[in-house]
């Protein structure tokens, strides 16, 4: 769909492409302008962006560090760095919590898969 819209905004003139509702973003911005009574001069830009970067920018939040000396393993120094706990199964042949590969998990520990290949 969009490949054929662009094509037929480089190379079918405005009256074909109006009869198809193919138009450009500046003509449909001029279409909604000229429905709701908006002119260009009427819009102040510069305002609306200022006042869109001030309200944008967020205000940090201060964090104390994790406590990063429990780890023992890489899932685990993740699951204490990112704040939330990895869904992963345990290994079958080990008892270590396995780690994401894909669509499966692997064993840090002794290197066996969830049955996975």
């Amino acid at each position: 769909d969009y490949l054929f819209r662009r094509l037929a905004l480089d190379y079918l003139p405005y009256e074909k492409r109006a009869s198809l509702g193919i138009f450009t973003a500046e003509e449909r911005a001029a279409m909604v302008a000229k429905e709701h009574g908006a002119d260009e001069e009427e819009v102040d830009l510069e305002a609306l962006r200022s006042g869109v970067e001030a309200s944008a920018t967020p205000k940090p939040k201060e964090q104390s560090a994790p406590d990063l000396s429990g780890a023992h393993t890489t899932p685990e120094l993740m699951e204490l760095k990112l704040g939330k706990a990895a869904d992963a199964p345990l290994c079958m042949t080990c008892g270590t919590k396995m780690r994401p590969a894909g669509s499966c998990y692997v064993c840090e520990g002794c290197g066996s898969t969830s049955g996975c290949s």
